[in-house]
């Protein structure tokens, strides 16, 4: 007698995030990169206009105003549909330009201070790297490590996934996932447009978290430096504003 199996696909438990790829049939003209101040990074990484004369949220730029209105539109599709989030508002509270060079690279990383984030990719081609998302392994014991031993790609088991970098397409995540890309061996620049986004959710029972909507600084002369006040006593800190 043969016996008959009956079962339904496998559920992924508890994933780690989610990234869903946005693609713009008709992108806006957008300024030429000639029109902004982009800083030299250490240890290879991408030119950006963080820390330098440009605003902390480049998407206020008079010609990326169109763009922002796109990103909006595809940050309220990612709370509603994906993560399903009871807001009152949303906003982005900071963007940058970056332009990866050939020989430059991204370094592993995560966006503290921010719920989702995204990358927009400006001027791309199919050889550039693509954008890397990598599962930071749990410190589990006893652990036996499996990963070179599956048969096939395996989605629900992996611990680092590739989305390409193509022009026109936005990439939304979770903050708090860790990404990156590889060295730039082609000729030519990698340009995209990264930001992060804030909300502030609705009440929930006596838990509330609002978020103060404003710049991280009022003016570029002030950017890498701030006062803390303590125990009666002024002092200045030496800051710069990360990702």
């Amino acid at each position: 007698m043969t016996s008959e199996l009956l079962a339904q696909e496998g559920i992924p438990i508890f994933p780690a995030g989610v990234v869903k790829q946005y693609k713009n049939l008709n992108p806006p003209e957008i300024p030429s990169m000639e029109d902004f101040d982009f800083n030299k990074q250490a240890n290879s990484n991408p030119e950006t206009t963080q820390f330098g004369t440009e605003p902390p949220n480049i998407l206020e730029h008079n010609g990326l105003l169109d763009l922002k209105i796109w990103f909006e539109d595809c940050i309220k599709d990612y709370l509603d549909n994906e993560m399903t989030l009871d807001y009152k508002e949303f906003w982005i509270s900071e963007s940058w330009l970056n332009k990866s060079w050939p020989g430059s690279h991204q370094s592993m990383h995560n966006h503290g201070n921010s719920l989702i984030s995204g990358v927009y990719y400006h001027k791309t081609i199919p050889e550039h790297p693509p954008l890397i998302f990598e599962r930071v392994t749990a410190n589990l014991d006893p652990f036996v490590s499996l990963r070179k031993h599956y048969k096939a790609s395996n989605q629900n088991f992996t611990n680092k996934i590739g989305m390409p970098a193509e022009s026109g397409t936005l990439i939304m995540f979770n903050s708090y996932l860790y990404h990156g890309f590889g060295v730039n061996n082609t000729k030519e620049p990698r340009i995209s447009l990264p930001f992060n986004v804030l909300a502030n959710l609705s009440d929930r029972d006596s838990f509330k978290m609002d978020f103060v909507k404003q710049e991280r600084w009022l003016n570029n002369d002030d950017a890498a430096r701030y006062t803390v006040k303590g125990d009666g006593t002024t002092g200045g800190i030496e800051r710069r504003m990360s990702k």
